[in-house]
């Protein structure tokens, strides 16, 4: 009994332990950098010396609606070489004149992803379409692209997401695609300030596009919209009355999540603008699951299926139509595996 009361005042008067400053800084570090902002990092300097430099190691830098000096003193004390994640989000206006200086602080020390989102649209530095450590690229109202008198090489590139960003010219898209060797994961919304959307890319794999144009514009080469990505698995696009769509052999597709608007069209051109939606819809016959958002366009899609052979789907096992269901019969006879339908009609 005795010895039992020994052992429970000992335990009494243990001083607790510390076991997670043990850690090694390199595991320290990584945990840091999931905290959801790199403030809160440096808010752990306080807790003892042992933490107090130890945000300065973590890779991945999150400023969310930071003032610059806040950012300034970080990247000036930080102690690690290289960072991983370089994040920028909505930063006050009398930040706008120092982000080229951050951008370009990351590209310098090998940074792998960079998120840049902005209420206001500003431009970033050349050195980002250079940077040959770059995997994941992500500007929102953030950057110009450049067009063909400009290098751009992001060999390492592999997910890219422009929202709203601007473009020097019609071809710069294209060019920005062609300098992306191993790209497999696009996401673009496109303005009306854009003329044309021409994508092509034998790597990738992942495409979400979403594109209002001009529909006024009277040059023959606006408003047009021309996929050729063969490695394709998923489509997801959003189409505004463009004056000419059209995809390339689509043999790789999987699933596809489409929606046509042309309810503002101009009626001179529903004819060219029908056939070229048939070649489109054609190009999906390979697709397993597919949706299909016609609700906004009656009229040129009845006068599209009324005349349309339909394709053969053999693959397509999941169809979901947003439509007015008058050529629901085309895809019936032409899908045999078709297992599940769900149906809403547009009155």
């Amino acid at each position: 009994m005795e010895i039992v009361k020994q052992q429970y005042s000992k335990k009494q008067n243990a001083v607790p332990i510390d076991r997670l400053s043990d850690l090694p800084d390199s595991i320290l570090s990584h945990i840091l950098s999931f905290l959801p902002a790199t403030s809160k990092s440096v808010a752990t300097s306080i807790l003892s010396r042992r933490w107090r430099y130890l945000w300065s190691y973590v890779p991945n830098l999150f400023f969310y609606y930071e003032n610059s000096d806040t950012i300034n003193r970080v990247l000036l004390l930080r102690k690690l070489h290289s960072i991983n994640t370089f994040s920028l989000f909505d930063c006050t206006k009398r930040n706008y004149h120092q982000i080229h200086t951050w951008i370009t602080f990351a590209v310098e020390r090998n940074v792998q992803n960079i998120e840049i989102y902005l209420t206001v649209h500003l431009d970033s530095p050349r050195c980002l379409f250079t940077c040959k450590t770059l995997i994941d690229l992500t500007l929102h109202r953030c950057g110009v692209v450049p067009d063909r008198g400009s290098i751009v090489f992001l060999p390492h590139l592999k997910r890219l997401r422009l929202i709203h960003v601007k473009y020097e010219g019609d071809d710069s898209l294209s060019h920005l695609i062609s300098g992306c060797p191993v790209l497999e994961d696009l996401v673009l919304r496109l303005c009306i300030d854009y003329c044309s959307c021409k994508i092509s890319s034998p790597t990738i794999k992942s495409l979400d596009v979403s594109c209002h144009f001009d529909k006024e514009s009277e040059n023959q080469n606006y408003n047009k919209v021309e996929i050729n990505t063969p490695a394709l698995v998923y489509l997801e696009l959003l189409d505004y009355a463009n004056q000419h769509i059209k995809c390339g052999a689509l043999t790789s597709l999987i699933e596809a999540d489409i929606e046509i608007d042309c309810s503002s069209i101009n009626p001179d051109d529903s004819f060219l603008y029908s056939r070229s939606l048939v070649g489109f819809f054609d190009g999906l016959c390979n697709v397993r699951f597919l949706k299909l958002d016609l609700s906004q366009c009656t009229k040129i899609i009845d006068s599209v299926f009324t005349a349309w052979t339909a394709t053969t789907f053999r693959n397509l096992t999941k169809l979901e139509l947003i439509s007015d269901c008058c050529f629901l019969s085309k895809f019936l006879d032409n899908a045999d595996n078709l297992e599940i339908l769900i149906l809403q009609k547009v009155c």
